[in-house]
């Protein structure tokens, strides 16, 4: 049984997946009640990413915060059917557990990559979403297609092709933060790699995924 028919199986839940997007939607609901999601203010005081804030007032929680902000429906829509698209299929590759840590590193990495970009260009933005985070996610499917028993499933150049698709339409698109995509996809190969290692010594040893 391969990873798309064991996914759809009622036995396996991406119980995270789901709880990662529920409260995306909540914060997002309750963004329209104080302000609206897409006022600035309101962003800013729920904790949206803005490098001075987090360089001169040591306001580090940002890192985190921002990535379940959004600004506006279509943002949230957008980022969610990604989530929601992709976190099945690395959920059940690497268990609940380092899922979750893989989500939280890649948005946090394209946050930072997003922090240093902007302190070395001296141009700086208030930014929010989980689109680092998703990155880091869709990173994970290269993984996929260089596995000899999932590359049928994943084609190397699907997989290639989805991921430069991808990237271009940030890259295209001067609203939106590239360098943030960027770095949660790097950040995200990065720790998936050193994952799936731990996790074959792991079984190799007699151990089991979580």
């Amino acid at each position: 049984m391969n990873i798309l028919e064991k996914i759809k199986t009622k036995k396996w839940i991406p119980y995270i997946t789901y709880i990662l997007t529920g409260i995306n939607v909540v914060i997002f609901l309750i963004e329209e009640l104080y302000g609206g999601s897409e006022n600035i203010e309101t962003a800013l005081s729920f904790g949206a990413f803005f490098t001075p804030y987090i360089i001169l007032n040591g306001e580090l929680y940002r890192l985190v915060a921002s990535m379940f902000l959004h600004f506006g429906a279509e943002h949230l829509g957008a980022n969610m059917i990604s989530l929601c698209a992709l976190g099945p299929y690395v959920e059940h590759y690497f268990g609940h557990l380092y899922f979750l840590i893989l989500y939280f590193f890649s948005g946090i990495c394209g946050n930072l990559a997003t922090m240093f970009y902007e302190y070395l260009t001296g141009s700086f933005n208030i930014s929010a979403g989980a689109s680092g985070a998703v990155f880091g996610l869709l990173s994970v499917f290269l993984l996929f297609a260089f596995n000899k028993r999932l590359r049928r499933v994943f084609p190397v150049r699907r997989v290639m092709l989805s991921i430069l698709l991808s990237m271009a339409s940030g890259l295209m698109d001067t609203s939106v933060n590239f360098i943030a995509h960027l770095g949660g996809f790097t950040g995200g190969l990065i720790l998936s790699l050193i994952m799936q290692e731990i996790i074959r010594f792991n079984i190799r040893h007699g151990g089991k995924r979580k």
